[in-house]
């Protein structure tokens, strides 16, 4: 799989302030990259670097193959984009508003039917876009970005200001759209649940580095499990497990939490406190999602560097 974006120590300031440093980013073809940070980390400058409205002070930006700031227009004519909030003409229908963006390709009006096809608007191409929904008028912002089959989508917060009805309908749509209109999607977001919802691979930014960037189903097998037991002397069992030679310890809800452990070694768990006469009310083997995961872990290792 070869890759859709390749950023090589990139170095981006404005002024004093250095908004980007050492910044290494590999987004493979064909896949629903997330990338992610708190605002003002650089996440905005970094599209507009891939976008070509902005220039790298250093380091090396590819898109789709090819140096950003030596063949833009080439790239550009593969790449679509969604970066400021979506506006449309209020007064048009979608046909309309789309076909101004075909005749400007002089692509024929099938395009128009194809994309609305693939954002699930082609039942409303008559209404007027000032009776759309924020989330139906995002549909039409990304249908509009589609136009000319793009290879690569680039999209800022896709999802910023919708409804959870719009959020869902975003996401849906996202996680189909590489194989459907084969193109890369590349997103930036600073929700977490949003992201292991959404995306097959991810990138974290922290004050301008990338800090961590792998796929999401590598990511999540490989967070620690955790045993979490219901008993009715939780006090006694963190006791006895201790004893036994288990980091059991009490969670937030008073239950007895013991992280990385196995299903064969919860049978043991089990019986050491059935044995002692614990009552046992409830025994779940969790993974904690990404987001409890980054904020128990990803953030207090940043800060402590």
């Amino acid at each position: 799989m070869g890759l859709a974006i390749d950023l090589r120590e990139v170095d981006k300031s404005f002024g004093h302030h250095r908004v980007l440093r050492q910044l290494d980013l590999q987004v493979p073809e064909r896949s629903v990259f997330a990338f992610l940070g708190n605002n003002g980390h650089g996440k905005s400058t970094t599209i507009r670097l891939i976008a070509g409205l902005a220039t790298a002070d250093a380091g090396h930006v590819q898109v789709l193959g090819r140096d950003i700031r030596l063949e833009r227009r080439a790239v550009l004519a593969q790449m679509g984009c969604l970066i400021e909030a979506p506006s449309a003409y209020p007064n048009l229908t979608a046909y309309e508003f789309l076909s101004i963006a075909t005749r400007l390709k002089r692509l024929p009006d099938s395009e128009i039917g194809r994309v609305l096809e693939l954002v699930g608007l082609h039942v409303d191409r008559r209404q007027r876009i000032e009776h759309f929904s924020l989330g139906m008028k995002q549909r039409l912002a990304l249908a509009h970005a589609l136009v000319g089959k793009p290879r690569l989508l680039v999209l800022d917060e896709p999802t910023n200001g919708l409804d959870p009805d719009g959020m869902q309908d975003i996401r849906r749509l996202l996680s189909t759209l590489p194989e459907r209109a084969d193109c890369t999607i590349f997103f930036s977001s600073h929700l977490l649940d949003e992201v292991e919802k959404t995306a097959t691979h991810m990138a974290v930014l922290h004050h301008g580095s990338v800090r961590l960037q792998a796929s999401i189903r590598d990511l999540t097998q490989a967070l620690p499990s955790v045993l979490s037991l219901d008993v009715d002397v939780p006090e006694r069992a963190v006791a006895l497990l201790y004893a036994c030679g288990h980091a059991a310890e009490l969670d937030g809800d008073g239950r007895v939490a013991i992280p990385g452990i196995t299903r064969q070694v919860a049978g043991q768990v089990h019986r050491v406190l059935m044995d002692a006469g614990v009552t046992l009310f409830e025994s779940v083997h969790r993974k904690p999602s990404l987001e409890q995961w980054f904020l128990q872990t990803a953030v207090a290792e940043g800060d402590a560097r």
